[in-house]
């Protein structure tokens, strides 16, 4: 059978590959120029927050003063003002910079094809730590398909967000830790807080996790890392973190989110917040009892189980973030070994659902069922664990 194989450590093939990465990024940057980001299409999109917080920076201009910002934003030609202030943190914002230096139309060109260059990554990242032999053409196919044209990518690529980003950090760091790197694995888990909200839970339970599994080397990794973004961010703005954490807007909306929140208010209008508070302790508490009741669970089932449960519990979180939830999916359809009950898994929960809960929306006005996606996908993974401990131990798969 035809498979998709990883290609040996070769100088010449590393450039090779490097050379196709960069014809691919800037074929794509010209397409979604000439499709998507061309003058003024992109310029009331969730993109615009990044791009003038960059400017602000490249401008020597503060962010988080609201006479900055609404100004600017208009001035880059945007009639769209969601926030009073940067709604990112700083040290997001300096990751952006190279974008920001460009004009709108070929910053959102870019950032689009970076996005899907780097989802692809992210993609083949996982299927090298976790799949023990070359992947068939068929059902890298089929991944792919189904990746790229998952509900979360399409309405991201829509909007110009950061998940992309942090969709491949999270794949990179389960594939560091299956090489064994834990330092740098950690290094790359602190960079999760580039768009914090989707982790409210997540860096809580993750970190009493790895303290309590005494996974110093990637705690020391990830405390090395955030120091290192907090120092460079405070030395370009001193006190920036206190102006941004006046960004309080974004709550207002938590009974329309796809979270245990909006459900909460579908059920009970009325007493919404303490209906959706309940789901939020149980919520944690059945997160709690998986993964401190089982020794034998690792980052590969723990850190899915804990960014499921997160991206049901915050406050704000909209379809956007679902994209993280490729990561379980993922997972789930390369450890199943009945490939055919793989592909139908896989169908389900990256296809059926999503698209599923996209035409109750379409037919609601209302997007809070969309929260029943990660609910689901939460079932087969804890069904999976249950039923068998899925992957190999990491120096038994492929190098």
């Amino acid at each position: 059978m035809t498979t998709i194989e990883v290609p040996k450590k070769n100088p010449h093939n590393k450039g090779l590959v490097v050379l196709f990465i960069i014809i691919v990024f800037g074929l794509l940057t010209w397409g979604m120029y000439e499709m998507l980001t061309g003058p003024a299409r992109y310029n009331n999109r969730d993109f615009m927050s990044l791009f003038a917080g960059g400017k602000a920076i490249l401008r020597g201009l503060d962010p988080y003063d609201p006479t900055v910002w609404n100004p600017l934003r208009a001035e880059l030609g945007s009639t769209w003002m969601p926030d009073d202030r940067a709604p990112f943190p700083l040290w997001t914002l300096l990751l952006v910079l190279p974008f920001a230096a460009l004009d709108l139309g070929w910053a959102a060109a870019a950032w689009l094809a970076f996005s899907l260059c780097v989802l692809g990554g992210g993609m083949f990242l996982l299927i090298n730590a976790y799949y023990a032999k070359p992947l068939p053409v068929a059902e890298f196919a089929l991944v792919a398909l189904f990746t790229f044209t998952y509900r979360a990518v399409l309405v991201s690529m829509n909007n110009g967000q950061i998940t992309f980003l942090l969709f491949f950090l999270l794949a990179l760091f389960l594939w560091l830790v299956r090489r064994e790197r834990p330092f740098l694995a950690g290094i790359v888990l602190a960079f999760v807080v580039i768009k914090p909200n989707a982790f409210v839970l997540f860096v809580p339970a993750f970190g009493l996790w790895l303290l309590w599994r005494r996974r110093w080397r990637i705690l020391a990794g990830t405390a090395m890392g955030g120091g290192v973004m907090f120092a460079i961010s405070w030395l370009v703005l001193p006190g920036w973190l206190f102006e941004w954490l006046n960004v309080t807007g974004k709550t207002e909306v938590t009974a329309i989110t796809p979270t245990v929140w909006g459900l909460a208010y579908e059920i009970l209008p009325e007493w919404w917040a303490i209906l959706g508070l309940i789901f939020v302790v149980g919520v944690t508490a059945v997160l709690g009892l998986i993964i401190f009741r089982n020794e034998n669970l690792t980052e590969t089932e723990v850190m899915p189980l804990a960014l499921i449960a997160s991206l049901l519990t915050t406050p704000y979180a909209w379809v956007y973030e679902h994209l993280l939830l490729l990561i379980p999916c993922i997972l789930i359809y390369l450890a199943i070994r009945q490939r055919g009950i793989a592909a139908l898994v896989w169908l389900l929960t990256v296809f059926v659902l999503p698209w599923g809960t996209f035409w109750l929306a379409e037919n609601r006005a209302s997007d809070t069922l969309t929260a029943f996606v990660p609910v689901f996908v939460a079932v087969f993974f804890i069904a999976y664990l249950l039923i068998k401990s899925p992957f190999p131990a990491a120096h038994d798969t492929a190098t």
